[in-house]
């Protein structure tokens, strides 16, 4: 029989940061190919986007039509009517690109007990999941929202920015959009630790979101308490603040302020998130055998 030296001893494992980081980095290439396998129904999604795009560009052209025409009354919210059409394509085609379900599946994995088995793996799950969505939303990018563009910009006209770097700031922007969004997701996700079902707040979720974000109807329409209100949120960092950068809107010193906002929550959020999920850990239950 095989005797162990005496000097040795159990050295507990251990994974390197290369290891751990190149660990996460697989979960992109994992969510890219899931996605892939289901998308048909990103392909029907192209039609249902293109519908909604449709559907504000005659509203706002009736509304516009409504008003005299010729002078300053063209404008509407600071807008005229072919930007406020360039401001609802790119605000949903940014959507389809920044949107994820991570509240969704997150508590279904809290309801379905799963998240037990989450916890026990070697990895930060929140981590996990916002790698996930960057493989998803580098779906969404090359699958979803480019054929999105393909069909909108022709059909409605919609206009470019004024100037060609702000393609470049419009991207950079709508990529933090995407992190607050998640982690807005994320921390909401959470809730369910604590209430078990959250199928309500979600519906309330995907109604509030588009509203608050700008994505509906553009802040300028609203009274100057509202914009004050909604500037000390996080939501103008997830569409508002980009679009408007594409637009041209935010000049100067304004794209820098618009982005350090965006930069600002993103951190925020992540920090906050991360706190609620270390308390909300410990309200685990898991119940069957």
């Amino acid at each position: 029989m095989n005797q162990v030296p005496s000097n040795s001893s159990l050295k507990p494992w251990n994974r390197s940061k290369a290891a751990t980081w190149g660990l996460y980095g697989k979960f992109i290439r994992l969510a890219f190919l899931k996605f892939l396998a289901y998308r048909l129904r990103y392909y029907t999604g192209v039609v249902t986007y293109t519908i909604y795009v449709a559907g504000f560009y005659f509203l706002y052209g009736a509304l516009f039509a409504s008003r005299a025409s010729g002078g300053p009354e063209d404008l509407i919210g600071g807008l005229t009517l072919e930007e406020m059409i360039t401001y609802v394509a790119i605000s949903w085609i940014g959507r389809s690109f920044y949107f994820n379900s991570i509240a969704q599946e997150l508590s279904g994995q809290i309801q379905d007990g799963e998240i037990a088995m989450q916890l026990i793996k070697p990895y930060n799950l929140q981590t996990v999941m916002m790698f996930e969505v960057v493989g998803e939303s580098t779906f969404r990018l090359l699958l979803f929202t480019l054929p999105i563009m393909v069909v909108v910009v022709p059909l409605f006209g919609i206009q470019g920015p004024p100037e060609a770097a702000l393609y470049g700031w419009s991207f950079l922007s709508f990529s933090m959009a995407l992190v607050i969004y998640t982690q807005f997701n994320f921390l909401l996700g959470c809730v369910a630790f604590y209430t078990k079902n959250i199928q309500g707040v979600l519906r309330a979720k995907m109604v509030a979101m588009d509203f608050l974000t700008g994505v509906l109807i553009p802040f300028t329409f609203f009274p100057e308490w509202f914009q004050t209100f909604v500037s000390w949120l996080p939501f103008q960092g997830i569409s508002y603040i980009p679009v408007t950068i594409y637009l041209g809107k935010r000049p100067g010193s304004e794209l820098w302020t618009g982005l350090a906002i965006q930069l600002a929550w993103s951190i925020a959020l992540y920090l906050l998130a991360r706190f609620v999920w270390y308390r909300a850990v410990k309200q685990v239950t898991v119940q069957g055998g």
